[in-house]
């Protein structure tokens, strides 16, 4: 067994123990939610109005317009529909945010850093860590001239460079050594968000394979003192104008960014910090070399409008992780089948494109309350993987034309989805529930690293369940923790070496009335008909 598959070991839930954790929350040392900066500059960003934007179907088909062009203004939006603050709730004198990417326990531990030519948001090109608690770029670098010059030169016109980083700590405190699962999760929700927000600016977002992995913490500044809380790297992305070929970045531009002096003091997260030793070595185990660069596929699919007409926007920052699902509601199979096909790989380039690898992920469906399609198990071949030699009793009959959807087994699921989802109800009560499963072994043999990008596509899946659900009117939510081997065993799986990485519930959620929700900043900041100099409000 390899290191990877030793810790995806360790770190399974099953109904007699539990993966290592901490036993019992800590609420005094919960980790700040906002990675901020002490003496950084702020450079404030804009909002647009959540009526302003395209329709909710064509984004998924790729950029569908010109692009927009690259200043403060286009910034300020892609942060703003992917990354930013959605709503503050409060109830008993506390107070948190959400925001339009989701977190496993809304902790949040993904952080974005841009890599910003000169001319952009400033005379001076930058490297800046995006705040959302405020909606603003926190100046960690001012790049020098000549520096800024070769990045200037190095990228295609009309676009910039940003690095995802994870704080595991955020994950940690609450799940322990599960938490790396968690915070690949994360990753894939917030790639799939800046895709999808992206689009709208007929930008492509795009992984960059030909900087090895552990450059990505001094390339982002995150090598320096004064990180009480370890955070690292995980991926570089092209944002900009839709190109054929990833391009190399010179190595002069590499070395001259992880040489420069940051400004600002990373902020104490928690009066305390836990390591836990098999997050620390499954997190060096993965890290990705540099590879060949890629082809990018610049084609978009036709545009399947299951919603006509119906808005993007709204839907991105109205999306909500539910708590509880009334157990009633069904659905009808049509709108189940629309679910499914926007997350086929070739319907929907955004996001699943961003990798520019094969889908490795298939899903095991519990239907519940769908009606015109019997309760049951159903499988769908995201993959083209085709029957797979599972279970013997396995029916393994197709159940559409168009999709490669396949009715396993018929019979009321409710009880066994609860109950391999941890004893949740919530998997029970709505009216679809899933499992996203991959062949692990045969991933990793090809590297590690494979292995976090695997959560990262489960992540992408999710993002789109979420905002489908929301465009129905539904909820959904996301479930880190399922019975592991409870549910290998369901499969009857011998030999393929399937696991599952993430579950996912559908359905009519159940509000707590109790919250009260507050806008997600306190004014808009409009934008300027035309842009001018970018105004800094100055360090704090």
């Amino acid at each position: 067994m390899t290191d990877v598959l030793t810790y995806h070991q360790l770190s399974k839930h099953a109904p007699e123990r539990f993966a290592p954790g901490p036993g019992q929350l800590d609420w005094a040392t919960q980790p700040a939610p906002f990675r901020r900066y002490q003496g950084a500059r702020l450079i404030e960003l804009y909002h647009r109005p959540l009526e302003e934007g395209p329709a909710y179907d064509r984004v998924f088909a790729g950029p569908q317009t010109a692009p927009a062009a690259l200043d403060r203004v286009s910034v300020s939006q892609l942060l703003y529909d992917s990354l930013a603050i959605s709503a503050w709730k409060e109830a008993g004198g506390n107070r948190w945010a959400l925001r339009v990417n989701p977190s496993s326990g809304n902790l949040h531990p993904t952080e974005a850093y841009l890599l910003l030519a000169p001319g952009v948001v400033g005379d001076d090109g930058v490297l800046a860590h995006y705040a959302p608690d405020i909606h603003a770029l926190e100046v960690r670098c001012e790049l020098p001239a000549a520096l800024g010059q070769t990045l200037a030169n190095s990228l295609p016109p009309g676009g910039f460079l940003l690095g995802l980083s994870s704080i595991a700590w955020r994950e940690a405190w609450k799940y322990g050594e599960r938490a790396y699962r968690y915070c690949q999760h994360d990753l894939g929700h917030a790639v799939a968000a800046l895709a999808i927000a992206a689009s709208v600016q007929g930008w492509q977002v795009r992984m960059l394979h030909g900087v090895a992995e552990a450059r990505l913490d001094g390339l982002l500044g995150l090598d320096g003192e004064g990180f009480h809380e370890a955070e690292h790297g995980d991926c570089l992305l092209w944002i900009g104008p839709a190109q054929a070929m990833e391009f190399p970045l010179p190595e002069t531009l590499l070395t001259g960014l992880t040489q420069l002096q940051c400004i600002g003091t990373p902020n104490r997260l928690s009066r305390d910090y836990r390591q836990w030793p098999e997050l620390q070595r499954v997190h060096g185990l993965c890290r990705v070399p540099a590879r060949p660069r890629a082809l990018w596929s610049v084609e978009t699919a036709g545009v399947h409008a299951d919603n006509p007409g119906l808005p993007l926007r709204p839907i991105l920052h109205r999306r909500r992780s539910a708590q509880a699902m009334d157990g009633r509601s069904g659905i009808q199979a049509d709108l189940l089948l629309a679910w499914l096909r926007r997350l086929m790989p070739a319907q929907s380039p955004v996001p699943f494109a961003v990798s520019g690898e094969p889908s490795e992920v298939d899903l095991l469906l519990f239907v519940h309350r769908v009606q015109d399609l019997a309760p049951g198990l159903y499988w769908l071949d995201r993959t083209g993987s085709g029957v797979q030699p599972l279970r013997e009793d396995y029916l393994w009959q197709r159940v559409d034309d168009e999709l490669p959807l396949y009715r396993l087994l018929e019979g009321d699921a409710r009880g066994l989805a609860g109950f391999l989802s941890c004893g949740q109800d919530i998997a029970a009560d709505g009216c679809v529930a899933l499992a996203m499963l991959a062949r692990l072994e045969r991933a990793v043999a090809n590297g590690n690293w494979r292995y976090p990008r695997l959560y990262w596509e489960c992540g992408q899946i999710g993002q789109l369940l979420y905002l489908e659900a929301e465009a129905a009117g539904l909820s959904g939510t996301g479930i880190g923790c399922y019975f592991d081997d409870a549910l290998r065993e369901l499969l009857g799986d011998a030999d393929n070496g399937w696991q599952s990485l993430y579950h996912f519930t559908l359905g009519r959620a159940v509000w707590d009335e109790r919250l009260t929700s507050l806008p997600a900043y306190p004014q808009l900041r409009i934008p300027p008909c035309k842009e001018t100099t970018p105004h800094d409000s100055g360090a704090r």
